[in-house]
C-alpha cells in the first residue's frame, strides 16, 4: 500500500476516512439502482448525510484501531523502551534482579500477528536475561577467582559454586603435577582416590574434551563417587594453552541442562588460568620454603614453622618435642668422595627421616648436615624415641655408590617444653644443641635427651 506519511496511524486513518467518503458518495447511486426514488437518492442533503455517515464510520474505525491494536503495539514499545534505557544505563544488574513480568513482558491475548509477535518479544527478553543472568555469574565468578591465589583455597571456593550453579549433588577438583594426578578438593565423594585411577577422566584429559556419562536407572556406581545414584557425570578437563591442567568432575541426579553445559564453557578459560597461577605460585612457594637439595624446609621459613608450633603449645599447654640432628663424620664423606656424592648423602638420610616423621610434624634442614625436627605434641620421652627410631633407620640402611657400600650414622639432642621450661622457641633449640653436643662427645651414633 502507497504510503502517504510516515506514520503508520495517520496513513490507515487518511486511507479509512477516503473509503468512508467514497462509500458516502457510492451508496446514492447504489439506491438509484436497485429502484429507489431519484429524489431521494439524490437529494443534496440525503447525499451530504451519506458522506458525512462514512466520514463517521472511518473515524469510528480508526478510533477502534487505535484501542485494540495500537495500545498493545504501545504496550510493547514501553516495555522495549524500559529495557533498552537499562541496557544503554549498563544496569543489568538492576533489570534481571527486578523487572517482575508485569513491568517487562507483554501479556499474549491473541492468537493472530499481534499474539505472534508479542510471544516472540517475550521469548527474546527471557533470552536476554538468561544471557545477563550467566554474564553477571561469569563475572562474579571471574572476580571471585582473582581472589584466591593458593591452590587449596581456590578449589574449596570454586567446587562449591561449581556444584550450585550446575545443579551438581557432588564432585572432585583434580590436577596435575610432574605426570601425578592429585585431588584437590571434593564434596560427597566416596573413595575419591579411585577417582585417579578412572579410565574415562584419564582419557578426559588425554583427548582435552568433555566428557557426560549418562547412566541409566539401576545402574549403582561402586567404586567411583557417591552416596546416591547419580543419572549424569560430566568430566570437564580444564584447559590452558590447549593442555590439560586437570579436571572438575561433577555428577548429578539428573542430566546436566545446556545453560550449565555453557556456562562450564564460559568459565573454561578463566579457571584454567586461575589453577595456573596457583600451581605456579605453589611452586614457588615451595622453592621459598624448601631447601632445594633435601626437600626439607630452609632454616628461614622452618624456624618461623618452629615459632608457629611453639605459640600454639604454650596457648594449648600442650608439650612441644625437638629433635637436633647431625650426621657424623660427614666431612671425610666429602673429602674422599667429593661434595656431589655428599648432597647425595644428605638427601638420602633426609628421605629416612621424613620416612619416619608422623603426620604434622616439622623437618628442615638446619645447616650443612645438620637437621631440625619440630614434633608437635611430643614429650622428651616421646621426642627421645622419634630421634632414636631415626638413629636406627639410619645406621641400618647401606647408602650405595658404584661398587661401594657407605655405612652411615647419625647423633641427636633431644628436648621438649614443659619438660625443659624454655622461655623461647630458641632457647628450646638451644637446648637440643647441648644435648646434640654430648653426643657428639661421648661417641657419636647416639642421641641424648635433656
Amino acid at each position: 500500500m502507497i504510503r502517504i506519511t510516515k506514520k503508520v496511524f495517520t496513513d490507515l486513518a487518511i486511507y479509512m476516512i477516503g473509503f468512508g467518503v467514497v462509500i458516502g458518495v457510492v451508496f446514492p447511486l447504489f439506491l438509484l439502482a436497485v429502484g429507489v426514488d431519484p429524489a431521494l437518492a439524490l437529494a443534496p442533503w440525503f447525499f451530504i448525510l451519506c458522506v458525512a455517515a462514512g466520514i463517521v464510520v472511518g473515524l469510528i474505525n480508526i478510533l477502534l484501531a487505535r484501542g485494540i491494536v495500537g495500545s498493545r503495539i504501545e504496550e510493547l514499545v514501553m516495555r522495549m523502551r524500559y529495557i533498552s534505557s537499562h541496557l544503554m544505563n549498563d544496569k543489568h544488574e538492576d533489570i534481571v534482579n527486578n523487572c517482575n513480568p508485569e513491568e517487562c513482558l507483554v501479556k499474549v491475548d491473541s492468537q493472530d500477528v499481534l499474539g505472534e509477535s508479542a510471544s516472540t518479544y517475550n521469548l527474546l527478553v527471557q533470552s536476554l536475561f538468561s544471557s545477563i543472568k550467566s554474564e553477571l555469574l561469569v563475572r562474579e565468578f571471574t572476580s571471585m577467582l582473582s581472589l584466591r591465589l593458593e591452590l587449596e583455597d581456590l578449589a574449596l571456593s570454586v567446587l562449591p559454586t561449581l556444584l550450585a550453579t550446575t545443579a551438581a549433588e557432588s564432585g572432585a577438583i583434580i590436577m596435575e603435577r610432574d605426570g601425578e594426578l592429585f585431588l584437590v578438593a571434593t564434596h560427597r565423594v566416596n573413595n575419591p582416590e579411585n577417582l585417579l585411577k578412572n579410565d574415562v577422566l584419564v582419557e578426559a584429559m588425554k583427548t582435552r574434551k568433555r566428557r557426560l556419562l549418562d547412566l541409566p536407572e539401576g545402574i549403582v556406581v561402586t567404586s567411583a563417587l557417591l552416596d546416591y545414584v547419580p543419572r549424569q557425570v560430566c568430566i570437564e578437563p580444564l584447559l590452558y594453552h590447549d593442555i590439560a591442567l586437570g579436571a572438575v568432575v561433577l555428577a548429578a541426579a539428573k542430566p546436566f541442562s545446556e545453560n550449565s553445559l555453557h556456562f562450564l564453557d564460559l568459565v573454561n578459560a578463566s579457571l584454567a588460568v586461575a589453577f595456573r597461577n596457583s600451581l605456579t605460585y605453589d611452586q614457588l612457594q615451595q622453592l621459598a620454603a624448601n631447601d632445594s637439595l633435601t626437600g626439607m624446609y630452609n632454616r628461614r621459613f622452618g624456624m618461623a614453622r618452629l615459632q608457629e608450633e611453639y605459640g600454639r603449645a604454650l596457648r594449648s599447654g600442650s608439650p612441644i618435642g625437638l629433635c637436633l640432628f647431625d650426621l657424623d663424620h660427614f666431612k671425610r664423606v666429602n673429602d674422599t668422595y667429593g661434595h656431589p656424592l655428599g648432597d647425595k648423602v644428605l638427601a638420602h638420610v633426609s628421605k629416612l627421616i621424613r620416612g619416619v616423621l608422623r603426620e604434622g610434624d616439622v623437618a628442615l634442614r638446619y645447616g650443612g648436615e645438620e637437621f631440625l625436627i619440630v614434633l608437635p605434641g611430643a614429650s622428651l620421652t616421646d621426642a627421645f624415641q622419634i630421634g632414636d627410631r631415626i638413629r636406627r633407620v639410619v645406621e641400618e640402611t647401606i647408602f650405595q655408590h658404584g661398587s661401594q657400600n657407605l655405612n652411615l650414622t647419625i647423633s641427636g639432642g633431644t628436648s621438649s617444653w614443659p619438660d625443659y621450661d624454655a622461655s623461647s622457641a630458641d632457647a628450646l633449640v638451644r637446648k637440643a644443641d647441648e644435648a646434640l653436643y654430648q653426643a657428639k662427645e661421648s661417641g657419636r651414633n647416639r642421641i641424648i635427651a635433656l
